[in-house]
């Protein structure tokens, strides 16, 4: 704005350089300014428009202060680029609405709605399931089989079960598909398990004793008991306060022993604790000769002759000279041994028993001792045996004979 110089005080008029450059500077005011036609609103926008930069003391550039920014920038307004997009770091608003378009990035909030067209899973952490299938999501999550679905608290309440293998017997099923084959794996096929049975069950509900229950022949249900006899005592022979105890007495009575099984199996008594004195009128075995238990000062076979031992701590040995006199046999099995449970050999005395023979020997012909423990025919009063049977060879062989 061009400076006039005025006089506050009349009286004091200017100089002439003074009014002289009061024109001037009017001169220059009024040459430098627009028409008035010239200031309309567009052209004042338009020299608006053109201000730019801090020292002019208005900036079209800025909006509360503000310059605008297209990029991430702190304290700028935002503005969009050519293609209507802008960037920024953390948006933080209530959003109602739709929207349409890609999100790259975080989101801190609640989101409501759907979301379609995702690229990429969203972690379990996060709320989703860390997969982009059905089946890997359910692997995922742990429920890709039963067994991982905590099987030991699985409930099925309603709806059906297909496709499953049958569910054996043992398992709390019936091991069918079928209820024909139920039936028959339960054992309740009708009029082979449960119907045949129908009267017998309606006979044994009629019951008003109690006992063991029994079949007639007339198929009516009776009760019965387990009773004692002679020698025979027994405890709950009804069943109802325990299982039927059957004792025999100490000392029992009876009329007879009759025994079972093969021919020749079976004692009575033990070994090592045998009966006492045994009476009756005949007996009988399956062995033929009487024996009785002496120490031999080695272990002989069956059929070698004996001698009495004149040194030694043993009782017998083989004989050891011809003709001696004989103590027994060797005996092959006794048919009663004597001093059964005395250590040494059984030693046949009397009755029917094999012999080692050398020599030819004929039957009914008399024998001898030899020199090592075998008979051989010989007629003196030392003979011990006589040959039930004839045999020719000269070897040593085993021939029945009776000791004497």
């Amino acid at each position: 704005m061009a400076v006039i110089v005025l006089r506050s005080v009349k009286g004091s008029p200017l100089t002439i350089a003074e009014a002289d450059a009061n024109f001037t500077n009017l001169n220059t005011e009024v040459g430098t300014k627009l028409d008035a036609a010239t200031y309309t609103a567009a052209d004042v926008l338009t020299k608006l428009l053109t201000v730019d930069g801090s020292g002019s003391g208005i900036d079209a550039d800025l909006l509360d202060g503000r310059n605008s920014s297209t990029s991430n920038t702190v304290n700028t307004v935002v503005h969009r680029d050519s293609s209507g997009n802008f960037s920024a770091g953390t948006i933080t608003a209530t959003l109602v609405g739709n929207v349409t378009g890609n999100l790259t990035g975080n989101v801190t909030g609640t989101v409501s709605g759907n979301a379609t067209n995702v690229d990429g899973t969203v972690a379990i952490n996060n709320g989703g399931t860390g997969a982009t299938t059905a089946a890997n999501a359910r692997t995922n999550l742990g429920l890709g089989t039963m067994a991982t679905q905590a099987s030991n608290s699985v409930s099925i309440t309603g709806g059906s079960i297909a496709g499953i293998t049958d569910l054996a017997i043992a398992d709390g099923g019936t091991g069918a598909s079928t209820v024909a084959q139920a039936r028959t794996n339960l054992g309740l096929v009708l009029g082979s398990d449960v119907q045949p049975f129908s009267n017998n069950l309606t006979a044994l509900a009629a019951i008003t004793t109690h006992g063991l229950f029994v079949k007639d022949t007339a198929g009516t249900a009776i009760t019965r008991s387990i009773a004692g006899s002679t020698s025979i005592t027994v405890t709950n022979g009804d069943a109802v306060s325990g299982n039927p105890t059957i004792a025999l007495s100490s000392t029992p009575e009876v009329s007879a022993l009759i025994k079972t099984g093969t021919n020749g199996s079976g004692n009575i008594g033990q070994t090592g604790n045998r009966f006492g004195t045994i009476f009756g009128t005949a007996t009988t075995a399956q062995y033929a000769d009487l024996a009785e238990k002496y120490t031999t000062d080695v272990e002989y076979e069956a059929g070698t002759v004996l001698a009495v031992a004149l040194n030694g701590d043993a009782e017998a040995t083989q004989t050891w000279q011809s003709g001696q006199r004989v103590l027994g046999v060797i005996s092959t099995n006794p048919a009663f041994l004597m001093n059964d449970e005395a250590d040494g050999q059984a030693i046949a005395l009397r009755g029917r028993v094999p012999v080692k023979v050398v020599g030819p020997i004929r039957k009914g012909q008399p024998l001898i001792c030899n020199q090592d423990g075998k008979g051989v025919y010989g007629d003196t009063s030392n003979s011990f045996a006589i040959a039930l049977e004839t045999n020719e060879d000269v070897n040593v062989k085993l021939v029945e004979c009776v000791i004497l």
